[in-house]
């Protein structure tokens, strides 16, 4: 039997800094999807665009990212079709590593807008649901079994040069538009996954986060080595247990001394329900630290995550290497047989085609 949980109460009517730092992304992210769209529309159209392409927009491109950021490790620099992806991986790897999976509650749109479908829940429910914990937890590993896999494919079964081909491939260096049109023409079973998805997190908040989300998963681990965490003072509580009923991902707050529950999002809900000034705080190890205030915690991860993004604009490792030129090109050809992804029955990557082919008598490069 599902489990109802009431937190309308009312602070989640104060607006604090963590909604107004969601608000500032999510509008970052609507306004890249209506540029990059202008874009590719034109360049669809034959047209010349009137607006740049949104470096931004490559954020939506997880899987390059995961190969670029293998590609550096191992040192071999920063790769040029998509680095504003390997930028804002990183950018939410870091975040997740001074507060952990800051990135997932103050950052990501995919959060927000589930965040905002639970809150649709809320209304129209007066609540959202929790599974029982017989279902909710073995279904808490998935999103750590999609990571795995993940990992397993651009790391370990496939080769350096393999992944260094995929990476220039025709496929990569179209992604970004191969998405747009994903989505902007979604089959029947698209729009079914789609619509579950959407039902599911307005009856469970953050169904999306809490059960497939590999990003998560990934800065949920790297969170475990983070020196800020949300720490309750024992001393000052007086167990009225608001914040456990607050927390969205199930802890039990008023029980824990520092959470360390690779589940938290630091998302601060447990802090603005609790009634004792102070009793909950983001916190260094070191004891007796007063504590950040939330609204300061909100803006600490926000700059860390905006200063990672800022040091690759500077370093000049942010636009693609795709010119207009280039791009006009293969996108008026995007349909054919040379644009199928190479792993689902598109042609063979070789590894030299697509960066050379490209590398004489183009301004743009």
């Amino acid at each position: 039997m599902l489990v109802g949980v009431d937190v309308s109460s009312g602070y989640l009517s104060r607006i604090r800094t963590r909604h107004l730092v969601q608000g500032f992304f999510g509008l970052i992210v609507l306004a890249i999807g209506v540029q990059f769209s202008l874009w590719a529309t034109a360049h669809l159209g034959g047209r010349l665009p009137a607006v740049a392409r949104p470096a931004g927009v490559e954020g939506f491109l997880p899987i390059s990212a995961l190969m670029s950021l293998r590609l550096w490790v191992v040192g071999g620099g920063i790769h040029p079709v998509h680095p504003a992806a390997l930028a804002i991986l990183l950018a939410a790897c870091v975040s997740s590593l001074v507060l952990p999976r800051a990135f997932c509650s103050h950052v990501c749109p995919v959060g927000t807008l589930s965040e905002l479908l639970g809150g649709v829940g809320r209304t129209l429910l007066g609540r959202t649901w929790l599974l029982p914990r017989w279902l909710d937890i073995p279904l808490r590993s998935l999103k750590y079994l999609l990571l795995a896999f993940f990992v397993w494919a651009t790391w370990l079964a496939m080769e350096l040069p393999a992944l260094e081909a995929f990476l220039d491939s025709p496929y990569n260096r179209v992604a970004d538009v191969k998405m747009l049109l994903f989505f902007a023409e979604p089959s029947r079973l698209t729009l079914s996954v789609l619509g579950v998805l959407v039902v599911a997190s307005v009856l469970v908040r953050d169904a999306w986060c809490r059960y497939l989300c590999p990003y998560g998963a990934l800065v949920g681990l790297l969170g475990r080595l983070a020196p800020l965490r949300i720490e309750r003072n024992a001393a000052t509580c007086i167990d009225c247990r608001a914040c456990t009923r607050a927390c969205p991902a199930r802890i039990a707050v008023h029980a824990a001394g520092r959470v360390e529950n690779v589940e938290c999002s630091g998302c601060q809900d447990c802090v603005a329900a609790c009634p004792v000034t102070r009793c909950l705080a983001v916190r260094g190890p070191r004891r007796g630290e007063s504590g950040l205030r939330p609204g300061l915690a909100a803006l600490a991860v926000a700059g860390v995550f905006l200063a990672v993004l800022t040091g690759f604009r500077l370093t000049g490792h942010w636009r693609s290497s795709v010119g207009e030129a280039e791009a006009a090109a293969r996108i008026q050809s995007i349909g054919s047989a040379e644009y199928g992804h190479p792993g689902a029955g598109g042609p063979p990557v070789s590894g030299t085609g697509a960066r050379a082919g490209w590398a004489v008598g183009n301004p743009d490069r």
